[in-house]
């Protein structure tokens, strides 16, 4: 039978085999850009067996506060004590470091890239909402008193320092800040209860209370309830935080999508309350995070976990981010995918 093959040298050859891999390269990188900037060749490593398969995944950043601060504080913090002793409780979660800000970076692109302060920031990196797209998952981040900002998610801060932007880290992104499509997906929590209600809440739902409600505070007049000194009683910011996330915790059990999905929250504090002085911080954890941001709570509630659990291994920031690409079957990104020192919290989800 004749070839046709025979009357193509091996030259010619190459150089079409050539003209098809660049073809390809092409093709995928004008559909996906984020796959042009290297997002593709970032795999889990195999460290993420045995994680379920999220359907959704909510996440509930707060401020401030450390581990001894909030477990045992049954007057201010009935609802997080009853949570530790009910569902999913790390008893060794650090922070990354200190101030807020490079932890909120690090929980959602795996590593503080540089980002050392508070100040507004735009930092070019692969982050968590490439990682979604690319993997045909939904996402939207609930920014409480949002809609006080007269220019959007990008003012420093907003409703008398309700809204702060270093709270945001998804705008701090090149690729979202860059992109109307994506800074719409950055609304203010009010949207949170209308999408419950119809069903329509992202794969990945990541809420920041305001400065009253995360119990972080604010400036001002010391009557003020929000005001920074006023963190014990029943007015101070714990037990305003407190019922913040029983709240927001039973409106999502409550809701359909909780009852027909593989649902996980994790409720977690950014930092601790303080900063210790030289030579007494806290360097638990890895990679970026020394000096580290102290000793935190973090809860984890699922609907596929029926009975109490606790853990006692050493988490940070990363091993969150680690849980939640594994469950979502993201892959890794930065120190997530460093599988010596940043374990996932297999051991509370499942």
């Amino acid at each position: 039978m004749f070839d046709r093959r025979s009357k193509i040298g091996s030259g010619a050859r190459h150089q079409m085999s050539l003209l098809r891999f660049f073809s390809a390269f092409m093709v995928a990188a004008f559909l996906s850009p984020v796959a042009a900037r290297g997002l593709s060749a970032q795999t889990n490593n195999g460290q993420f067996g045995g994680l379920p398969n999220f359907q959704h995944v909510f996440v509930i950043m707060m401020e401030n506060r450390s581990y001894t601060s909030l477990i045992g504080n049954y007057d201010d913090a009935p609802f997080i004590n009853r949570a530790a002793t009910t569902y999913g409780l790390a008893t060794k979660y650090f922070g990354v470091t200190h101030p807020s800000q490079p932890n909120y970076i690090a929980a959602t692109s795996g590593s503080t890239n540089d980002v050392s302060n508070d100040n507004d920031i735009t930092v070019d990196v692969i982050n968590i909402v490439d990682q979604l797209e690319a993997k045909g998952k939904t996402w939207k981040a609930y920014m409480q008193s949002l809609s006080l900002c007269t220019t959007g998610p990008l003012q420093h801060a907003c409703g008398n320092q309700l809204y702060e932007r270093k709270h945001n880290p998804f705008i701090s992104y090149t690729d979202v800040q860059t992109d109307p499509a994506r800074v719409a997906k950055i609304v203010d929590f009010s949207q949170f209860s209308i999408d419950l209600a119809n069903n329509s809440v992202p794969n990945y739902s990541w809420i920041s209370p305001d400065q009253c409600n995360d119990m972080h505070g604010r400036g001002g007049p010391s009557s003020d309830p929000c005001n920074f000194d006023n963190v014990q009683g029943s007015t101070g910011l714990i037990a305003t935080g407190d019922y913040f996330l029983q709240t927001t915790v039973n409106q999502i059990m409550n809701s359909t999508v909780w009852q027909d999905g593989n649902s996980t929250i994790f409720i977690v504090w950014d930092e601790s309350d303080f900063v210790p002085p030289p030579g007494k911080e806290d360097t638990s954890g890895c990679c970026d995070s020394v000096p580290g941001g102290g000793h935190l709570v973090t809860l984890v509630i699922s609907n596929s976990v029926n009975s109490p659990v606790t853990s006692d291994l050493a988490f940070n920031h990363y091993s969150l981010l680690a849980t939640i690409e594994g469950g979502l079957g993201l892959g890794c990104l930065a120190f997530t995918c460093d599988t010596a020192n940043v374990k996932p919290m297999r051991d509370l989800v499942n």
